[in-house]
């Protein structure tokens, strides 16, 4: 069984992915408002992917209707498909993804945004970019821990959450979750962590026989007259705590 549900999975996914590399090479813009041909686009290939591995995404709570900027916890890669289901959504990226071939054109194509690590003007102009996006009436995804974690506790950075007060929106914390059977920790297969391949993690997740993703949307919360680390300390308390709710 094992064997076959690999090889199911792996020829949906397949399928999924070179459809929606046709229909990005043929439409994409990357523009990602509300009734843009990009979103439905982006949306409709999001879903295909998370058919094609067998994972449902469940949603809590209520999307900001506004362009927001979403700070989330980050436990994988496929947190990146969960999203793209739900909201017309730009994500943030180191800038090699930007010259990795094929996927950083694809990728580029989608609409992501890109952060260019050192020098001395590479966080003021991420946060120009993100601001832009946000103003353009946008909505913009910040994995606001830096990198994938266990997700049992959050610990966010707040640098990038400045875009928020320059754009004059609002913030909406969100907690990914993939609750394990017993519901008190994450499912073993849906982490990507430490030195973890792609390939492997892309295993794991073919192999997982009940895995769910789950975004709890929380209330936004407005940007205006607060500094970058109180919306950041904001954010962090309301998904920790959400967590904690949720994995007891």
């Amino acid at each position: 069984m094992l064997a076959l549900r690999i090889f199911i999975r792996s020829i949906r996914l397949c399928f999924a992915f070179i459809a929606g590399s046709l229909l990005t090479v043929l439409f994409q813009r990357g523009h990602m408002t509300r009734d843009s041909t990009s979103n439905k686009i982006t949306r409709w290939w999001h879903r295909r992917m998370a058919a094609a591995l067998g994972i449902p995404v469940h949603v809590f709570g209520t999307p900001c209707e506004d362009a927001s900027l979403i700070i989330a916890n980050h436990i994988s890669w496929f947190d990146i498909i969960a999203f793209g289901n739900i909201l017309p959504v730009r994500f943030l990226a180191k800038i090699e993804v930007k010259h990795m071939p094929v996927v950083g054109w694809l990728a580029t194509r989608a609409g992501t945004l890109y952060i260019e690590r050192g020098g001395k003007t590479a966080n003021t102009d991420t946060i120009k970019t993100m601001a832009d996006t946000l103003t353009d009436h946008q909505h913009v995804v910040l994995f606001a821990e830096g990198t994938t974690k266990d997700g049992s506790h959050v610990r966010f950075h707040s640098r990038l959450v400045q875009s928020a007060i320059d754009a004059n929106c609002k913030i909406q914390p969100v907690a990914v979750v993939y609750p394990s059977a017993n519901g008190h920790r994450t499912h073993p297969s849906a982490l990507f962590l430490d030195d973890m391949s792609m390939g492997q993690s892309f295993l794991n997740l073919l192999k997982a026989p009940a895995l769910v993703a789950e975004l709890h949307f929380l209330e936004p919360y407005p940007s205006s007259g607060k500094t970058r680390n109180e919306l950041t300390r904001h954010a962090e308390e309301k998904v920790n705590a959400l967590i904690k709710r949720r994995l007891a």
